[in-house]
């Protein structure tokens, strides 16, 4: 018969590989980095003042994670820049009885972005991201599209944090 002691010390050894890792699990080229600057995005589409709504996001998203803190540019040990290349909104369900109407539309932001070292000026990572979201249409399509904006904020802002953070 085990005696509890024994059974104990099993259960540790056991569970010591579980794969489980306390503390940070930055990407490998941003290792140095302990402080980020997000400016304002730049943007290539038509729509007006939709770099505010990301930037925001983004930062929120950031700070909420807190691997990096958030400074300004002049502080920071690396710089995020974002460049809003493409908002495209398609139709995903069409309107019974009538295919020609969109009863949901859907929406894809890409973005491109680039940390850059303030020391040495490298480029530590680059890529692209997106974000998504649906909506429904209605009396006043503009508005019900610019609130999908901001769901498409929040998914493109979760996704570009678990790649600047985690590295996937």
């Amino acid at each position: 018969m085990m005696k509890f002691p024994t059974l104990a010390v099993l259960a540790v050894l056991l569970l010591a590989g579980c794969g489980y890792k306390l503390g940070e699990i930055r990407p490998t080229p941003m290792r140095s980095v302990q402080t980020l600057a997000v400016p304002m995005f730049k943007n290539k589409t038509f729509k007006p003042r939709v770099e505010s709504l990301f930037a925001d996001s983004l930062v929120k998203c950031l700070q909420q994670d807190g691997t990096y803190r958030i400074v300004n540019t002049n502080e920071a040990d690396a710089i995020l820049y974002c460049t809003i290349e493409d908002i495209d909104r398609t139709s995903l369900r069409a309107v019974q009885n009538n295919v020609l109407a969109t009863s949901e539309y859907g929406l894809v932001v890409k973005v491109r972005y680039e940390v850059v070292s303030q020391r040495s000026g490298a480029v530590l990572m680059s890529g692209l991201q997106y974000g998504r979201a649906s909506f429904f249409s209605g009396n006043d399509l503009v508005t019900i599209e610019r609130q999908a904006l901001s769901d498409a904020a929040a998914d493109l802002s979760k996704n570009m944090m678990f790649q600047v953070c985690e590295g996937w």
